[in-house]
């Protein structure tokens, strides 16, 4: 078990962090307990290995059984309670992680968390300790307080695999961030090419939607004429007005869903890219903040000379 001092650090991002979704559950428990009964409760996850695969909910009662066998009081039993319904937004690292929750916990508190990651459903159980809580952003979260904390006695294994997981999640934003940049400095440098590029690839990908929206319309149309020829014993043109109207219909009930799916949906995308923007600024003025008056100023010379390199010469 490996304990580090942050107080040592006035950067508390000792490692490095990446943002997650994960199902959280946790339980405040007393410093004097903790402090009095550390071992005892040490020797509970010890000997209850929660960082395989999550097959059943029966952990949390052989992990109460193990506190009865121990004669602990009923406060150390952990009683989690649910961070989220589904899973929640966090930002994690080995170190530590913050996440929103509706309980005002204060600096200095002492939680029992467990941590189930998505989409491994690896769960990892450990203390932590709240490094500060303050409101949240609304246009992040539907709770009102931001709660970062640091993880303390966590087993060596669980460790290991929360570094694999955060490794793995980094390398995939690596990738993203790759082809992201990869295309902006494309249309950058080659402007006309790169929108004549996007130009016929959407050109291409909506002539060949439409052409199969058409064919599915006449399949669909050529069996529903066969189906009410043959149920209704009708001519053609009865036929024709009858699968007329019943394709309207669909057309209509489709729209009519359209519509009451729509609005929530752009509601969630904009809350959804408030959110990024939200913890991008976060990101962007955590990296000006620790940068030195020099290292400010030479990013504000490179970049300068390179919006005044690119009007001048790549124009």
């Amino acid at each position: 078990m490996d304990k580090v001092n942050m107080a040592q650090n006035k950067n508390r991002r000792v490692s490095f962090r990446i943002y997650d979704q994960v199902n959280l559950f946790y339980q405040k428990i007393d410093k004097q307990l903790l402090a009095e009964l550390n071992p005892a409760f040490d020797n509970i996850l010890n000997n209850h290995s929660f960082s395989t695969e999550f097959e059943r909910e029966s952990q949390d009662s052989a992990l109460l059984l193990a506190s009865q066998e121990k004669n602990l009081p009923d406060v150390m039993i952990p009683d989690f309670q649910v961070n989220d319904h589904g899973t929640c937004d966090v930002n994690i690292s080995t170190s530590g992680m913050a996440f929103n929750c509706e309980d005002a916990l204060k600096e200095g508190d002492y939680l029992v968390i467990k941590i189930l990651l998505l989409p491994s459903k690896t769960t990892i159980l450990t203390y932590c300790k709240v490094v500060y809580c303050k409101n949240s952003n609304p246009f992040e979260s539907q709770y009102p307080y931001l709660v970062g904390t640091h993880f303390i006695n966590m087993k060596d294994e669980d460790r290991e695999l929360l570094s694999k997981h955060v490794a793995k999640k980094k390398t995939q934003q690596l990738v993203v961030k790759g082809f992201i940049l990869t295309t902006v400095i494309t249309v950058i440098a080659m402007p006309g090419v790169a929108f004549g590029l996007i130009l016929a690839l959407f050109h291409f990908l909506f002539e060949y939607f439409l052409e199969f929206i058409h064919l599915a319309f006449e399949f669909v149309e050529l069996n529903l004429d066969k189906l009410v020829e043959h149920l209704f014993d009708t001519d053609l043109h009865k036929t024709q007005v009858i699968v007329f109207y019943v394709i309207i219909s669909f057309v209509l009930y489709g729209f009519y869903r359209l519509c009451r799916a729509l609005p929530p949906f752009c509601q969630q995308c904009k809350k959804k890219q408030i959110t990024y923007w939200s913890r991008k600024k976060g990101s962007w003025l955590f990296f000006w903040r620790e940068q030195s008056l020099f290292n400010k100023l030479k990013l504000i010379v490179i970049g300068v000379a390179a919006i005044t390199g690119y009007i001048f010469f790549g124009m």
